[in-house]
């Protein structure tokens, strides 16, 4: 496979299949994945892997505090606005993701389930979890976490696998650090789920558009 067709087919997966995903798979793909560029080659990513037991019993954790309606603790603050345009991609895609899955405007128990599914990691049988040393500089942590996250986002993609970026997967690092045995002096950054992607479902099958490269592209 060359790398212009997995990064046009790959898209962020909502509707997993349960079959679980071999380690031997996920040690390959984080074989090649930790090649990804890094600030100064400070290579600050660890990765510690969510599946089979693991990953369930997260699963269960964070539904229950979706159930309470309990407000996230992430150990790195998530925006909380956007500028105009970036707001506009940003209901869009809420929009047509809704429209796609048949989830109506009123339908507020149907939205429920849905922000209940993303703490159930929409079903995915493995999290891979990024993880920094508290003492990093978050800036630049981040952007080397999102250099070798979407490498094995296309190495994933690779090897007949879907993935996601996991917003939810770290709205409670504490729980993420007990069941992972994680220490305290290190912060949850992101979490992707890994799995076979369902052939059907509309969730599996939605993709998100791009702006046109006029749109994004100046030459100065």
């Amino acid at each position: 496979m060359e790398l212009n067709e997995a990064v046009h087919g790959r898209r962020s997966i909502r509707a997993f299949l349960p079959d679980p995903v071999p380690r031997r798979i996920i040690e390959k793909i984080v074989d090649i994945a930790r090649w990804a560029p890094s600030w100064g080659n400070t290579q600050p990513w660890e990765i510690v892997v969510a599946d089979e037991d693991k990953a369930k019993e997260l699963a269960r954790a964070f539904e229950e505090e979706g159930k309470k309606g309990t407000n996230p603790r992430p150990d790195i603050q998530m925006p909380l606005e956007f500028p105009k345009i970036h707001k506009y991609r940003y209901v869009t895609l809420g929009k047509a993701l809704f429209n796609r899955i048949g989830i109506e405007r009123g339908d507020q128990e149907a939205r429920v389930q849905h922000y209940l599914n993303m703490y159930k990691f929409f079903g995915a049988p493995t999290v891979v979890y990024f993880v920094i040393d508290s003492r990093l500089n978050e800036f630049y942590s981040c952007l080397d976490i999102g250099s070798i996250g979407t490498t094995l986002c296309y190495l994933a993609y690779q090897e007949g696998l879907g993935t996601i970026y996991l917003a939810p997967s770290v709205h409670f690092p504490d729980i993420v650090k007990k069941v992972l045995d994680i220490p305290e002096d290190k912060k949850i950054v992101m979490g992707i789920g890994v799995g076979i992607p369902h052939p059907e479902a509309p969730a599996s099958l939605f993709r998100s558009e791009r702006e046109p490269v006029e749109n994004i592209l100046r030459f100065a």
